[in-house]
């Protein structure tokens, strides 16, 4: 049995308010690993909702996915500094399997995967759009200082082969379902954006 307020309070000590990139806010990894928990839980319910064994290592998985990030291959060394945290935290086989999905997470389509590890890989690629994917546009331009003409050329130029080349690495049907769902908002966004960046008074 794993002790998961424990576990969660030594996800806190190690990213709550670390810098994990610089555009990242700070605690960015920590907060990114709470979503991600949720939106994989809720994946399995959708796609696999007899298979609940696993919960307890999705959960801790996704809180430490990203616990290596800022120092790279970060999947690599991010297993390697789970296992150091979590070893008198959780039985030895669950640790290898939270091992897992750290070390595999950015391992996408490369070889097979078990569930535990394909649900947190495409939750956190899930957690990466829609409304985040704005802030995170936002944050990065605000951290270069540069202008809304930035952000815009971004999403004129590179938004949509990037969207066309993740969707290609998510593992299940619904989570490519919610991820079209996501794209849909972004773009919804972006054509308002650039209309009212243009001066343009929206009405609807």
């Amino acid at each position: 049995m794993m002790n998961l307020g424990l576990i969660k309070e030594e996800a806190w000590q190690s990213m709550g308010k670390r810098y994990s990139h610089p555009d990242r806010e700070p605690g960015y990894a920590y907060y990114h690993g709470q979503r991600v928990a949720k939106i994989a839980l809720k994946i399995r319910e959708l796609v696999l909702p007899d298979q609940n064994n696993d919960d307890d290592v999705i959960i801790v998985g996704s809180w430490f996915h990203d616990v290596g990030k800022g120092i790279e291959p970060h999947w690599e060394y991010g297993a390697l500094i789970c296992r150091e945290i979590l070893q008198d935290h959780c039985p030895a086989a669950k640790l290898e399997q939270i091992v897992e999905i750290v070390g595999g997470h950015t391992l996408r389509k490369t070889q097979e995967h078990p569930h535990y590890v394909k649900l947190v890989q495409d939750a956190d690629i899930l957690d990466h759009f829609g409304s985040q994917e704005i802030w995170l546009n936002f944050w990065h331009s605000a951290y270069r200082r540069e202008t809304l003409e930035y952000s815009l050329e971004f999403y004129r130029d590179s938004y949509m082969e990037h969207v066309a080349q993740v969707r290609t690495l998510l593992n299940y049907p619904k989570s490519v379902e919610v991820f079209n769902e996501k794209d849909q908002f972004v773009r919804a966004f972006i054509e308002r954006f650039r209309r009212e960046a243009g001066g343009e008074l929206v009405r609807t």
